[in-house]
C-alpha cells in the first residue's frame, strides 16, 4: 500500500480514498435494519408560487383593466426527519417554508372619472410534506423515487392597498383623492400532493440528496380571490441529513 502511495499522484490517491470510503460506508449502511435521519433541505422553485385568478368575480375584478406581477424564484428551506428501513424504503417528514410576493394593478377610465389602484402582497407559506420513497440498486450512491402528501399548509401575508381617484366636473378643475391601507391575513390551504425523484449519496453518518419535486395544489379557480396558488409547481432541491442512530440486525 505504501508503494502505491509513492507511485501515484496526490489527486489520484485522494480519489481512491473517497471511493473506498463510500464503498465501505455503503456496506455498513446495508447492515442496518433501521436508520434515523435528521437534517435540512433547501430548494429553488422553477415557477412562481402564485398566479392571477382568471375567473376572479369579486368587486375588485370589476375594474376596466387588471395586471398581475409575481416576484421571481423564491427559494424554500426547512428541517427534515426520516426513517430508512432495510436500506430501501424511506419515510420522511419535512416542514417547508417559502416566501412569496405579487402585485395587482387595476385601472378604470371612463368619462369624467379615472381610478388607479395597486395591491402589493408579501407573505410566507408553510407546507408539511409526508413522503415515502424507494431506493433502487445498491451501493453508496443510488437513485430513488416516490411521492406523498402535505399534512397541511399555513402562513400569513400582508397587503398594502393604494387607491387614487380623479374626477373631472366642469367648470371646476379635476378633484383627486387617494388612500393607503395595510391589512394582514392568515393563510390556510388544502392538501397538496407530491412526486419526487433524485439520487441519494450516503456514507456511514451522512446523506446528500439532490432531488426534483413536483407539487400539485388544489385548483382554487372558483375562488373570489384575485390571486391563488399555482396548481402545478416544480422544485429543484438538495437535502443534507445526518443519521447517527440506527438499529442493526
Amino acid at each position: 500500500m505504501v508503494c502505491r502511495r509513492r507511485g501515484a499522484i496526490i489527486g489520484l490517491v485522494m480519489l481512491r480514498i473517497v471511493v473506498l470510503f463510500f464503498a465501505l460506508s455503503g456496506i455498513a449502511a446495508a447492515q442496518s435494519t433501521v436508520q434515523f435521519d435528521f437534517g435540512v433541505r433547501g430548494g429553488l422553485l422553477a415557477n412562481n408560487s402564485f398566479q392571477a385568478n382568471q375567473l376572479c368575480s369579486g368587486s375588485g375584478c370589476a375594474f376596466g383593466t387588471r395586471s398581475f406581477t409575481a416576484e421571481k424564484l423564491h427559494g424554500t428551506v426547512g428541517p427534515a426527519a426520516g426513517v430508512l428501513f432495510y436500506d430501501r424504503v424511506e419515510v420522511r417528514f419535512e416542514a417547508v417554508r417559502r416566501r412569496f410576493g405579487y402585485q395587482i394593478q387595476r385601472d378604470l377610465v371612463v368619462p369624467s372619472l379615472t381610478q388607479h389602484s395597486v395591491d402589493s402582497t408579501r407573505g410566507h407559506l408553510w407546507e408539511y410534506p409526508l413522503l415515502a420513497t424507494y431506493r433502487f440498486s445498491s451501493g453508496p450512491v443510488r437513485p430513488f423515487a416516490g411521492g406523498g402528501l402535505s399534512l397541511g399548509t399555513s402562513g400569513s401575508y400582508s397587503t398594502e392597498f393604494q387607491f387614487t381617484s380623479t374626477t373631472t366636473q366642469p367648470p371646476g378643475g379635476p378633484i383627486t383623492t387617494s388612500s393607503l391601507e395595510r391589512r394582514t391575513y392568515n393563510l390556510r390551504g388544502s392538501t397538496a400532493y407530491y412526486v419526487v425523484g433524485g439520487v441519494d449519496g450516503r456514507t456511514s453518518y451522512l446523506s446528500i440528496r439532490p432531488e426534483i419535486r413536483y407539487s400539485r395544489f388544489p385548483n382554487d379557480s372558483n375562488s373570489n380571490a384575485e390571486a391563488i396558488l399555482n396548481a402545478n409547481q416544480l422544485e429543484f432541491l438538495i437535502g443534507i441529513s445526518a443519521h447517527p442512530f440506527r438499529i442493526k440486525k
